[in-house]
């Protein structure tokens, strides 16, 4: 054992997700990285296939894995989490023996960390690797409606021309494409000096909208840490009025934040639309498939699947509608909350409003750091060292035995956390 994942190691995962379809910058090592500016640790589960025994990061390929981000909330105890995660390298796509053992590996070594060291543990499984949501089911999780990650969205195909991606806007929307640059409305790529001014656009716009805020040296991080990332200013006749910040990873790029004026001028001209018109463009351009909104409400996904008009949505959902984006549903989501009287506290809390409250302050605490009305975890705070865990055969161990992959290989897993 290392006391944490090598260089190597770290690198393999890194290329992995970015180069799996579906994958997120969630389960980025940079983003264990940004989620350490408020408070979190990462663990991560690793697999690997390899047809002789050395050790986890000799001679074998790294096929799975899952990035888990946990910290400590009053009250709770020990929560992680699992966005967008675990992952199988799309390598094991014409092995499905192989690729089936991957998979019990990586519920085997959630389940026992759930049970184990967390309090709580919620997943949100990728697209393309539905069998875990079923595994962890069979393993005493149980179905989540906790939203610990949008199970929804709106997604555009930018293998589209232009001229199909406009058709698709909504009428208000085509007329305003011809009209911005006439109106004094002009987007630009955001340097490091604006990050103080996103953060504003972003705070009002979650300010109205009821959601916590986050700092700018945390929209810092998001920009310095993860690759691809990149931010687009909207402004009014020269003055900045709207901001959205986007992520690259895999195949899509996906809305992560946004904001904007509360001013009638910055609504009436659409300035938040024109942000995401140019990123749409700069996506295509860049030669990415497709376009994330950042996910829906699960109401409007429910009207849209039943074949609800569009115009029917409200607030943001609305807004995302308009540019023609197709509905996608991530598996469904899955939960274990160990202790009983945990369990039973957490279930009963979700009867009552005051309960209800409660457990949003605790996902907004996730989110921003914030705990109630005390000062957020700055950027400041150290990365909190890892230590490894190595899973064989879902038995925590020392020794260095592979399990026998129905090809005669092994594997082995192996989680790193505080």
């Amino acid at each position: 054992m290392t006391d944490r994942p090598s260089a190597a190691a770290m690198a393999a995962w890194g290329r992995l997700v970015a180069e799996t379809p579906g994958g997120d910058v969630a389960q980025l090592p940079g983003w264990a990285r940004l989620r350490g500016t408020v408070g979190f640790a990462a663990r991560y589960v690793f697999v690997y296939a390899r047809g002789e025994e050395h050790g986890p990061e000799a001679d074998g390929e790294l096929v799975g894995g899952a990035q888990v981000l946990e910290r400590r909330l009053p009250g709770l105890g020990r929560v992680g989490y699992v966005p967008y995660g675990p992952l199988v390298s799309e390598r094991l796509s014409g092995q499905p023996a192989v690729r089936a053992a991957v998979v019990r590996e990586l519920v085997d070594a959630l389940s026992d960390m759930g049970r184990e060291r967390l309090g709580m543990l919620f997943v949100q499984p990728p697209p393309g690797v539905d069998a875990v949501g079923g595994g962890l089911l069979g393993r005493g999780f149980r179905v989540s409606d906790a939203g610990i990650a949008p199970g929804q969205s709106l997604r555009l195909d930018l293998r589209q021309d232009t001229a199909a991606l406009r058709a698709g806007l909504s009428k208000r929307l085509r007329t305003w494409t011809n009209r911005w640059e006439s109106r004094g409305v002009r987007v630009r790529t955001a340097t490091v000096d604006d990050l103080p001014t996103v953060a504003r656009l972003v705070a009002q716009s979650g300010e109205h909208q009821g959601f916590a805020a986050v700092g700018d040296g945390y929209l810092r991080t998001l920009l310095t840490e993860l690759p691809g990332a990149v931010a687009f200013i909207g402004e009014l006749d020269g003055a900045p009025v709207a901001a959205a910040i986007f992520t690259r990873c895999a195949d899509t790029v996906k809305l992560r934040f946004a904001g904007m004026d509360r001013d009638d001028a910055v609504a009436k001209l659409n300035v938040p639309a024109a942000v995401q018109w140019h990123a749409i463009g700069w996506a295509r351009a860049a030669g990415v498939r497709w376009f994330d909104f950042g996910g829906i409400s699960p109401e409007a996904a429910d009207l849209l699947a039943d074949g609800g008009r569009r115009d029917g949505l409200r607030g943001v959902d609305r807004f995302k509608a308009g540019f023609g984006g197709e509905l996608y549903r991530y598996p469904q989501a899955v939960e274990l909350i160990a202790g009983r009287m945990t369990r039973f506290g957490y279930d009963l809390s979700r009867r009552w409003p005051a309960g209800r409250r409660a457990i949003e302050l605790a996902k907004a605490a996730l989110r921003t750091g914030r705990l109630g009305r005390s000062a957020p975890v700055t950027s400041d705070t150290p990365e909190p060292s890892v230590t490894p865990i190595r899973f064989i055969g879902a038995v925590r161990s020392g020794s260095g035995r592979g399990v026998e992959t129905p090809n005669g290989g092994s594997r082995d897993t192996q989680g790193a956390g505080r």
